[in-house]
This record gives C-alpha cells, sequence and structure tokens, in this order.
C-alpha cells in the first residue's frame, strides 16, 4: 500500500495480492480513523460478495475466483465497541461485462486498486439491532 494526503483526503494504491477490507481497516487503524467514506476503482483476483435477506436474517455469499473490474467500490468507516468497522458495497465486471455486485466480505487485489479515502470528524457508533439483525448506525 502506498498514499499520499491531500487536505481531508487520502489518496490509497492498494498493490496486487493486498485484501482490500483488511489493508483498509489497518490503514484507518494506524492513521487513527474512527470515521469517514471511501470510493474506488481497480481489480481484483478473488472477492468475496454477500447478500442480506431480511426475512431470515442470514446472508448468502459467493467467493469468485477470477478476473474482475471494479467499477464501483462505496463503503463507510465507523466503530462497534471501540474498533474500527467498515461497511463496503462493490458492483464488479467480469470478463463477459456482465455486473457482478453486493456486499464486499474481501477482495483480493488484482493489478491494483485506487481508493479515495476521506476522514470526517467525530465517531459514529454501530449497535446491533435485534428486530433487523444488523449492525446499525446508532445515531
Amino acid at each position: 500500500m502506498r498514499f499520499k494526503k491531500l487536505n481531508e483526503a487520502y489518496i490509497v494504491r492498494l498493490d496486487r495480492g493486498e485484501k482490500i477490507l483488511e489493508a483498509i481497516k489497518d490503514f484507518c487503524n494506524k492513521n487513527q480513523i474512527k470515521c469517514g467514506y471511501f470510493f474506488g476503482i481497480g481489480s481484483l483476483d478473488e472477492a468475496e460478495l454477500a447478500h442480506y435477506i431480511v426475512n431470515n436474517k442470514k446472508y448468502t455469499s459467493e467467493l469468485l475466483k477470477q478476473p474482475l473490474e471494479i467499477t464501483n467500490l462505496t463503503g463507510n468507516i465507523t466503530t462497534m465497541d471501540n474498533e474500527v468497522y467498515l461497511h463496503c458495497h462493490i458492483t464488479l465486471s467480469d470478463v463477459n461485462m456482465e455486473a457482478i455486485a453486493g456486499h464486499l466480505k474481501e477482495g483480493v487485489v488484482g493489478a491494483t486498486c485506487e481508493i479515495i479515502l476521506t476522514e470526517l470528524n467525530g465517531t459514529i457508533n454501530r449497535k446491533y439491532e435485534q428486530k433487523i439483525g444488523l449492525n446499525l448506525l446508532d445515531l
């Protein structure tokens, strides 16, 4: 990972083989970022995507092991139990240029991943919501 800070934003470059969410979480911990958002583009060699079903409060997931273009990576940074908590969705394109999208559980960078991460002042916590079955923003 390489990065450069510009005002309140960080321009981050992940390299081949790095795990996106693991790298972002480590970056936030090292830079004491507790609240913010990020977006990015790039490519993956592997991705695990999930889809939440409210009725049974469970995720379905799928592991994709193929070359994929990141057409949109969007996420937010909050905290839960005093730990950095990332919530990220992704839209990918396969070799046939068909879209695949969902909640990103993790992704392994193919060629590169370019992320713009913006830090916000303050802290937003998450709290488990029994009715929905998710860790929701505690506002």
